[in-house]
């Protein structure tokens, strides 16, 4: 399983790529009852987005990706083969 970095002062993750797998992201971040609702969207969300064959990274960022105990939603950024 996947070593996530501590959050710092501000609750949130060091800056950079954090790469994870869904299961990595949910195991992690869906830990309160308010994320549990919003992982089963975003693993919506991701099952609908590859389902299509076009996505080539899925990015998860926002309140949801750090220690906010109720982000109120998940910012995702998602992009064909095309991203670099």
């Amino acid at each position: 399983m996947k070593r996530w970095p501590p959050f710092d002062e501000h609750g949130d993750l060091p800056v950079g790529v954090h790469r994870a797998t869904l299961r990595e992201v949910l195991a992690h971040f869906a830990n309160a009852p308010r994320r549990i609702v919003i992982a089963r969207r975003l693993a919506h969300i991701h099952r609908l987005a590859r389902s299509t064959g076009q996505v080539a990274r899925f990015v998860v960022f926002g309140s949801f990706v750090t220690a906010e105990p109720a982000p109120n939603d998940v910012d995702i950024f998602f992009a064909d083969g095309g991203f670099v």
